[in-house]
């Protein structure tokens, strides 16, 4: 009996399913994918979406028997799918890898991009708050009414009152400064990488996948001058020109037209529980 394929909810330019999207192309994983509008319509906060992933947020997995609904989940699924063809299987790689991948994980990277967006344009600065303000009100309401106690609901509501704090309480120059900051003690702990491999050898790694999609969020913001080693710029242009970075529809900048785009197409994906 065939095994049914993966399916992967993911948003075109969410940060966390570009990593699941370059995890699954580098493995060679093959998936059908299900676009959600995160931006317009708001599907991950949809009822269907919430029961598929309570935590309403992007990327999801689903195969035979398999649910994942968090992005480092998917990328350590995958490497064990990937097995030698990667270097996670190294039994000495793990530890220096795994350090890589906690580290990445401990970057705030939405206050980073939001922060620089915001200071950049005064429209958005006035504008993203109310949004969350907005969305904080719409998940209380429906949790006081959900016939399932709506604790998920109210997880949600708490996450965006705590972003609506951190982007409109503070000093927010000191803050995107923190968020830099973070960025290059990241960079400066990685490995020297020699020419034409990845971090860890020469094959790809958990590592090469995330360092990848934050250097193209970096480009993204205009942020690249926090990367100041000549090697990790050179193994940036080597990871850029992989087929599977071009499969994985990694974001290098913000594509407007791409957003009305994967909107309409996903309208038209209804989400299945």
């Amino acid at each position: 009996m065939a095994v049914p394929p993966l399916e992967l909810f993911h948003a075109a330019p969410s940060y966390y399913s570009m990593v699941a999207r370059l995890a699954l192309a580098e493995a060679g994983l093959s998936y059908r994918s299900h676009l959600i509008d995160i931006h317009l319509a708001k599907q991950q906060l949809s009822d269907a979406y919430r029961q598929l992933n309570p935590q309403m947020t992007v990327p999801t997995l689903r195969g035979d028997g398999l649910l994942l609904t968090d992005s480092q989940e998917i990328l350590q699924w995958v490497a064990g799918r990937a097995g030698a063809a990667w270097m996670d299987a190294q039994p000495a790689l793990q530890g220096p890898i795994g350090a890589v991948v906690a580290g990445h994980y401990a970057i705030s990277i939405e206050d980073l991009t939001f922060g620089k967006w915001m200071l950049g344009n005064k429209v958005l600065a006035r504008v993203f708050p109310g949004m969350l303000q907005r969305a904080e009100q719409s998940l209380d309401k429906r949790a006081a009414a959900a016939a399932d106690g709506g604790a998920s609901l109210r997880a949600k509501a708490e996450l965006n009152r705590q972003r609506l704090a951190y982007f409109s309480e503070g000093c927010a120059p000191e803050k995107l400064a923190q968020r830099q900051q973070e960025v290059r003690d990241f960079v400066a702990a990685l490995p020297l990488v020699s020419p034409g491999e990845g971090l860890f050898g020469p094959h790809c790694s958990r590592a090469d996948v995330l360092v990848a999609v934050l250097f193209a969020r970096l480009a993204m913001i205009d942020e690249l001058s926090l990367v100041n080693r000549a090697d990790l710029l050179a193994w940036w242009d080597w990871v850029q020109l992989r087929p599977a970075f071009r499969q994985a529809d990694i974001w290098t900048r913000l594509q407007r037209r791409r957003l009305l785009q994967a909107a309409w197409q996903a309208h038209w994906d209804p989400i299945v529980p």
